[in-house]
């Protein structure tokens, strides 16, 4: 991103862009599915949870002209496409369809379909479904479709960017707001004082993912949802590094962690180095990482003993 910036700007009108807003920003991504086969992601608000005492005429519905995808309820895995007004008509004037309805589009809630897959460990067919869902959040057709759709899209533009940097900042939010659901709470990217931190990570992370190997985005998505590694962690693997070195490496030092700096560094300097982090020649400077890595095996193995 050009520079960190709210995802929107300051409320000088009468719209209220309370947390609601920043929450309907990320409930409203959509996987678009034909049956059970993932075709795309889309940006679409008209949907909300209807409550067993609400009925079927107060919903809310589109005017004819904008009428399209239907999501599903939350909990639920698809929902049929309602038909448009133009199509109903009395039941003499239905045209024939041959074709099975499982064949129409459906939006599934990205929100709904994270939450059902829990806390056990991914599937690959599922991490690779979400890998599909991320990539999906980096194309230019969600983008347009939520500046389309969206009622607060004009607070969400900067004056003075260009196009292609207003996009950007539209896809690092989207990864940025992906990513919490995979793991509430990990990223501070609401409001407005977002994490300066968190969001320049994201930034790398939305910027190596387009060239990262499929198996490093496999690896990456896995460790990140089942909490084995950060944001930074995450930026490492797609950067190339392997998810087995660091677990091996951070083993190698809980193992050693009882040896004082200098035994440590005689010792596993040579290993350590195999596995792809070099230890400072100087004293100082080797301490400190020493104790680093010795806190980053700590919590790993706490992780683990879960």
């Amino acid at each position: 991103m050009k520079y960190i910036v709210p995802l929107f700007r300051q409320n000088t009108g009468r719209v209220n862009l309370g947390l609601v807003n920043w929450g309907s920003f990320q409930a409203g991504f959509r996987m678009i599915m034909r049956g059970d086969k993932f075709t795309g992601v889309t940006w679409d608000p008209w949907w909300r949870e209807r409550e067993s005492t609400d009925r079927r005429k107060s919903e809310r519905r589109r005017p004819d002209a904008t009428i399209g995808h239907r999501a599903c309820r939350e909990g639920e895995v698809f929902q049929r496409l309602r038909l448009g007004p133009d199509q109903r008509g009395s039941i003499h004037q239905r045209p024939v369809r041959n074709h099975k309805s499982a064949s129409r589009e459906n939006l599934v809630s990205f929100a709904a379909f994270i939450r059902g897959l829990g806390k056990n460990a991914l599937s690959d067919e599922n991490a690779r479904l979400l890998i599909r869902m991320w990539a999906g959040l980096t194309t230019r057709e969600v983008y347009d479709s939520w500046i389309q759709n969206s009622t607060i899209a004009p607070f969400f533009k900067e004056p003075t960017w260009e196009e292609k940097e207003n996009r950007e900042k539209f896809t690092e939010y989207a990864v940025a707001s992906f990513l919490d659901l995979l793991r509430p709470g990990t990223i501070h990217w609401k409001g407005q004082s977002p994490s300066l931190d968190d969001m320049r990570a994201v930034s790398r992370i939305a910027s190596i993912f387009v060239r990262a190997t499929a198996n490093a985005r496999l690896q990456a998505v896995r460790a990140f949802f089942e909490g084995k590694v950060e944001l930074e962690g995450m930026r490492r693997i797609l950067s190339g590094e392997s998810l087995t070195d660091k677990k091996e490496s951070l083993q190698l030092v809980w193992a050693n962690r009882k040896l004082k700096p200098k035994a440590f560094y005689e010792k596993l300097r040579g290993p350590l180095s195999d596995l792809g982090i070099t230890l400072s020649s100087k004293s100082d400077s080797y301490r400190k990482q020493i104790e680093r890595l010795k806190k980053d095996a700590e919590l790993y193995m706490a992780r683990l003993a879960r």
